[in-house]
């Protein structure tokens, strides 16, 4: 049984790359400051590869880059309403450097998104109006693809007359453990 659960959360997770609306699209990327703080944001997932890593875009000057600096821990939190689903998935958050994936992932980016990886200031830079928002050219964009790579998923799911919470780890080729939910 806990196998199969498993395996229903990863179809689940995947599904949200071909699903319109999925609420797995959007998820709550957190990450560790230089104070030790954590730091939540929304983020898009944009690709799930077969061993589950994660790809999110981000622009490169983003507090989350410079946090994974420092720190390359980092937690997925994604939340699916209509399942009452809540996955958690615990990892380390890298940049892509490789040219040739950088590449391959920006072709993915969208005219109309392109133009968030191109503002002359750095995102969170402080301006009067969101009108006064300066623009520079395709080809001076700041876009990053970063992976994130799961080491832990714990899932919990609502339902009755028994909620399921369980722990999955990597190094145990995603063997698992039910827990008290």
């Amino acid at each position: 049984m806990l196998d199969n659960f498993f395996k229903e959360l990863v179809v689940e997770f995947k599904s949200c790359l071909s699903k319109n609306k999925h609420p797995f699209k959007y998820m709550t990327l957190s990450t560790i400051d230089k104070d030790l703080r954590p730091q939540s944001r929304m983020v898009v997932l944009r690709e799930v590869n077969d061993n589950l890593d994660c790809i999110i875009f981000t622009d490169s000057r983003t507090d989350k880059v410079k946090q994974i600096e420092n720190n390359c821990h980092a937690c997925i939190l994604a939340y699916h309403p209509k399942k009452l689903l809540q996955l958690k998935l615990n990892g380390k958050l890298y940049p892509i450097e490789d040219p040739v994936e950088i590449k391959r992932l920006f072709q993915k980016v969208g005219e109309k998104a392109l133009k968030d990886y191109t503002t002359l200031s750095s995102p969170g830079t402080p301006i009067a109006t969101p009108d006064h928002v300066d623009y520079g050219e395709r080809s001076q964009n700041h876009f990053l693809a970063l992976k994130f790579v799961p080491d832990q998923w714990e899932a919990l799911k609502l339902k009755r007359p028994h909620h399921l919470r369980a722990i999955f780890f990597k190094h145990n080729d995603w063997k698992g453990q039910w827990l008290v939910p």
